[in-house]
């Protein structure tokens, strides 16, 4: 029995024993991730109709290679690209190294409906886009694994358009002294219940520099949570944006496990209409992480009467002797006095949304362009797109 059928099977015997979530919603902490419909579709026969309807895809222009989508491409040059059972061993023991199907009753319903796993190694310099969907069923989980050779510097796109529920899995490996640029875009149906399990690990003297942009639906949960290890560092911008009725729970963890390590996470969530949206996480400085800094903001705008926003960025830090540990949160609504403000000027209230929207999106492509230019051009066209 290879290792991806072992973990299919001991993660469908998992599904009765592992809960949703371990702490019970209370006053004091609380779940934003909306468990029932997660559960409702796991209970669903796959002859079932599938309801989710897919809207307008905010998609990268160009892929060198797109992965389970109904017209398959193989690689066009740049990244290796391997199908699990054909890649070489020392790549395939890495699959299922960083996300545990103990960990969650979530990471356990994604390996027990797991078709293909593909790895991606990435040897040379250059800029690589990728594109990912699944198949059309009630659920469906897709699972990429990411190497970045020791030493490369290379820049990689991921194009994430489900074309129907269920989960997507990335493990990404940034190899010693590698500095990788990761551009991770979620487009999935409006109508589905989706979620992103993104995991990172950055080894020694690594560095990794990532955007985000992510589409809420009826239920998307995005993890995204980055290990780093001595000597390693980790910049971080994301944008969450949620609309009509949709709801998305945003949760960036970052792990300092290494000492002298850095990370500087800064996520911005929209909530329009009726809709809801969440940024938290976690930032823990270990006993072993000695010498390390820290920084990390979210900021959730409302811009809806009935749209709600949530923040809750957390500390851990387990020894004295840190460089630098600091966060921030906020959530707020614009003011009345600064609509009527923009509509004395001449603008209806939609253009008045709008133009405060791309101001705060903006400013994310602006940080992210003096961090790096490939990376930041390709987030600005997307940008561009999603607000025409």
């Amino acid at each position: 029995m290879s290792k991806l059928e072992e973990i299919r099977k001991s993660a469908s015997e998992l599904l009765d024993k592992i809960p949703w979530q371990y702490i019970a919603d209370s006053p004091t902490t609380r779940y934003y991730t909306d468990w029932k419909l997660f559960e409702e579709l796991l209970l669903k026969r796959d002859t079932e109709k599938i309801e989710a309807s897919q809207g307008t895809r905010f998609t990268l222009p160009i892929h060198d290679t797109l992965l389970g989508c109904t017209e398959e491409a193989g690689s066009l040059g740049g990244p290796i690209v391997y199908e699990y059972s054909k890649a070489p061993e020392s790549y395939r023991k890495l699959f299922g190294s960083l996300l545990d199907p103990k960990e969650s009753k979530l990471v356990a319903a994604h390996y027990s409906k797991l078709g293909k796993v593909y790895v991606v190694v990435l040897r040379e310099a250059g800029f690589y886009s990728i594109g990912v969907c699944n198949n059309a069923s009630l659920w469906s989980s897709s699972h990429v694994v990411v190497v970045a050779e020791p030493g490369v510097k290379a820049a990689l796109a991921l194009d994430i358009a489900p074309l129907s529920s269920g989960t997507m899995a990335l493990e990404v490996f940034v190899g010693e002294d590698a500095s990788l640029e990761l551009l991770t875009i979620t487009n999935p149906p409006n109508g589905g219940v989706f979620a992103l399990l993104s995991r990172r690990l950055v080894l020694e003297s690594a560095k990794l520099v990532s955007a985000s942009l992510h589409k809420a639906s009826r239920m998307h949960r995005v993890e995204e949570e980055t290990a780093l290890a001595s000597y390693s560092s980790y910049e971080h911008q994301g944008v969450v944006i949620a609309k009509s009725t949709q709801r998305i729970d945003y949760i960036l963890d970052t792990l300092h496990r290494g000492p002298k390590s850095s990370s500087n996470v800064r996520a911005f969530g929209f909530a329009l209409d009726s809709a809801f949206a969440a940024a938290r996480g976690v930032a823990s400085i270990t006993s072993e992480a000695r010498k390390s800094s820290t920084s990390f903001e979210v900021e959730v705008l409302i811009l809806g009467d009935e749209a709600k926003g949530y923040t809750m960025p957390l500390l851990e830090i387990d020894t004295g002797d840190v460089e630098a540990a600091s966060h921030h949160a906020a959530q707020y609504r614009v003011s009345r006095d600064q609509l009527f403000y923009m509509q004395s000027r001449g603008l209806n209230p939609e253009e008045a949304v709008s133009l405060l929207l791309t101001e705060r999106i903006l400013s994310t492509v602006t940080r992210l362009e003096k961090t790096t230019k490939s990376l930041g051009e390709n987030y600005a066209k997307l940008v561009e797109a999603m607000l025409a």
